[in-house]
């Protein structure tokens, strides 16, 4: 469900643009808490009969290294690693929040498509 509230926040970030009707590619890096297919699906969904429409999202996967509070273990998180709004080591199976800190960055608007009036 996160997936989908990710990309509701940055489809409005882009449909306030006043060229986004020629969106062609956005690109952004996503923490491994997300699943790039989940967030390309709810890109597609929520674009519909908006500028964006036909656009596509590429998701570019963030590195993130946590460290086990409990045993002290470091490991890079994967999806793998996530059990709903929580981060679960893989060593010891304690469970942590995921943090504030994760999210999609914005790396590029790319355009190039017509824009048809």
């Amino acid at each position: 469900m996160h997936d989908y509230h990710a990309v509701s926040a940055l489809i409005r970030r882009l449909a306030g643009e006043p060229d986004a009707g020629a969106v062609e590619e956005v690109r952004v890096r996503a923490s491994p808490v997300f699943s790039p297919e989940s967030l390309q699906q709810a890109y597609e969904m929520q674009t519909l009969d908006t500028p964006l429409e036909g656009s596509r999202l590429l998701v570019e996967e963030a590195e993130d290294e946590r460290v086990c509070e409990a045993c002290g273990a470091a490991w890079r998180l994967s999806r793998d690693d996530v059990a709903g709004h929580l981060v679960v080591c893989p060593s010891c199976g304690t469970p942590a929040p995921i943090g504030e800190d994760i999210g999609l960055e914005l790396l590029e608007v790319r355009g190039a498509r017509p824009v048809s009036g």
